[in-house]
């Protein structure tokens, strides 16, 4: 097996157009590791926070918790593999991140609110899936039967409230979810991109804004996370159409473990046409440059409400 299970990825965090005009600084962080173990199935882990607008520190926040959510869940897989895995077992590994973030707080000697993030996380088996939810964001996965959320994002009694890991219930409102089947696809996302990546009125992933995207990952050259993709999803989560839709920073995580489809290459157009801002179909250019060949934000999702 190769050094990440044949499994194509990239991630990127980018600052929304409200937080560049006030100064501010892109609060989402976000994290990616193949972990290999000797007596345990290798796994993906991924994981996504969106630090709250309100916190002091919740860029650090954010940081933090998707730190210790990997190291930790590295040594959970370890000792618990992921087919043995109950919402017990993830309600420990929550805490291990509420104690984290905690020990930061009292060494600045700031309340542990001013580091509040919501956090997401995923850990992919050959034949198992763990997903962990804890606020608003979502993960989208494709496992045979098309794109669909694991769960909805979390949203409180009022517009723009959720629930952080920093929460005193944050275990009780933790959603968990283990399947006994291989994922092929997944898409982790903060919810600067839920306008666009999720339809409202259905409660389901809105799949003509993943297909383009994840028909570029599967045909990047080599498993693994390629440089020029990175710079490509920065740019693509950074264009002009997409900013005039969400103000809010952006993060995107995308992994595929599925080939290349048999029509496509990586020097070739994707499969299907790749829609423009104005929704027409646009074709793709014959020789691709990669670090400019993510698609063009579909324009149907700037009627969705929150």
């Amino acid at each position: 097996m190769n050094a990440t299970g044949g499994w194509r990825y990239v991630y990127a965090s980018v600052a929304g157009v409200a937080h560049r005009a006030s100064g501010g600084e892109c609060q989402d962080a976000c994290a990616v590791h193949w972990l290999a173990l000797p007596d345990a199935p290798p796994a993906l882990l991924l994981t996504a926070a969106d630090g709250a607008g309100s916190a002091a520190q919740a860029r650090v926040g954010a940081e933090l918790a998707c730190q210790t959510l990997l190291t930790e869940w590295a040594t959970a897989l370890a000792q618990t593999p992921a087919n043995a895995w109950t919402r017990d077992t993830a309600e420990a590994l929550i805490a291990l991140v509420q104690t984290a973030l905690t020990e930061c707080a009292a060494a600045t000697g700031l309340p542990v609110r001013e580091f509040a993030c919501t956090l997401l996380g995923a850990a992919l088996t050959d034949d198992h899936a763990l997903f962990l939810h804890l606020g608003d964001g979502a993960i989208v996965i494709d496992a045979g039967d098309g794109y669909r959320p694991v769960f909805w994002p979390q949203a409180g009694q009022y517009a723009n409230e959720t629930w952080f890991a920093t929460d005193i219930s944050a275990a009780a409102r933790l959603e968990f979810a283990a399947l006994a089947e291989p994922v092929a696809e997944i898409a982790l996302f903060t919810d600067g991109l839920q306008p666009l990546a999720l339809h409202y009125q259905t409660r389901q992933a809105h799949a003509p804004f993943f297909r383009p995207l994840f028909q570029r990952l599967r045909a990047a050259p080599e498993p693994g996370c390629s440089a020029d993709l990175q710079t490509a999803l920065e740019r693509f989560l950074d264009a002009p159409a997409l900013n005039q839709r969400t103000h809010d920073d952006k993060t995107l995580i995308l992994a595929t473990r599925l080939p290349v489809q048999a029509a496509e290459s990586p020097v070739s157009p994707p499969a299907e046409p790749v829609e423009n801002v104005t929704g027409a179909p646009t074709a793709a250019p014959t020789n691709p440059d990669p670090v400019a060949s993510m698609p063009a934000v579909p324009d149907d999702r700037c009627d969705e409400a929150v």
